[in-house]
């Protein structure tokens, strides 16, 4: 999946990375109220999600935006107006479907960055191992460490392959959140016991 989405989304060569910058949350709140703005209601919730999202974290300086819907399925409720603020569908997924909107793409006041959308189901799998990821790196320095560590080795190694990039990336994310949903069904036993 990592590598179709990375296909899908635009992520070409050369995989350049930078250091964690605060303007990515501003980035994201600009474009989250243009998100919200277009769907209305039909948004359950709006986060940003992937590096940019976690303190600390040095990431690839787009956006992304998670988008949780009742039906992903049911484009013609918010498609036309993703399509509206300037994003593309790229890909459809059982429960998700991925949008992009290149660099000067999204309306005059909105960042001038590359911006993806992934459009999920509220309150499924996809939506919370996302946000549970986000949480857990922001919440653990030596994993968030890690996961630098490793970007900045495959960012050198897959320079002129972004493909291989995400890919390289995708064990250490699945088994970061399995040891995220441990560190919650951890949490939740020590709170029941209080």
């Amino acid at each position: 999946m990592a590598i179709e989405i990375a296909v899908a989304v635009g992520e070409l060569a050369p995989v350049e990375i930078k250091a964690y910058d605060r303007v990515w949350s501003e980035r994201f709140a600009v474009c989250a109220d243009l998100v919200r703005g277009a769907l209305g209601g039909y948004a359950v919730r709006v986060d940003h999600i992937g590096s940019t999202a976690v303190p600390g974290l040095l990431g690839r300086p787009h956006l992304d935006i998670q988008v949780s819907v009742a039906e992903p399925e049911a484009e013609e409720e918010y498609r036309a107006a993703l399509e509206g603020l300037g994003f593309v569908l790229q890909l459809r997924e059982a429960d998700r479907r991925v949008f992009t909107a290149p660099t000067g793409a999204l309306p005059a006041h909105a960042p001038r960055c590359e911006t993806n959308v992934y459009v999920c189901r509220s309150g499924g799998v996809l939506e919370y191992d996302q946000l549970l990821l986000v949480q857990y790196l922001a919440n653990d320095a030596e994993r968030r460490e890690q996961y630098a560590d490793l970007k900045r080795r495959l960012a050198r190694q897959c320079r002129n392959d972004p493909e291989a990039y995400a890919e390289g990336k995708r064990a250490f994310l699945r088994e970061t959140v399995r040891l995220a949903h441990r560190a919650y069904v951890d949490f939740r036993a020590l709170a029941d016991l209080a």
